[in-house]
């Protein structure tokens, strides 16, 4: 049986990139949402700091990340990452281990 994957990620934008960033992170929403292996795929902005941004995903298993992180706007986002972010995204992987209500 796979076991559900949770990915947080927390990003931190350039103080000169916020709106930059913010703008290419919103893209990445619908086409990653429409991957078979996505349940969830939702971009949060931090209210007192602008600048830092979070993901929070869930995927049917690793399985489907792995490939989700090969896709051409992934791609994309690793090369514009150092020009963008203050520093580099901190990912978090966790296994979740209660069912679903």
């Amino acid at each position: 049986m796979s076991k559900q994957l949770t990915v947080v990620a927390h990003l931190v934008a350039k103080p000169d990139k916020i709106d930059e960033v913010r703008q290419f992170l919103l893209s990445l929403v619908a086409d990653t949402r429409a991957e078979a292996g996505c349940v969830d795929y939702d971009l949060h902005q931090d209210d007192a700091n602008p600048a830092e941004f979070t993901f929070y995903e869930n995927w049917t298993d690793r399985a489907e990340w792995d490939r989700h992180m090969e896709m051409p706007y992934l791609k994309e986002f690793a090369r514009r990452a150092p020009d963008l972010f203050a520093v580099d995204p901190h990912i978090r992987l966790m296994t979740m281990i209660s069912r679903k209500a």
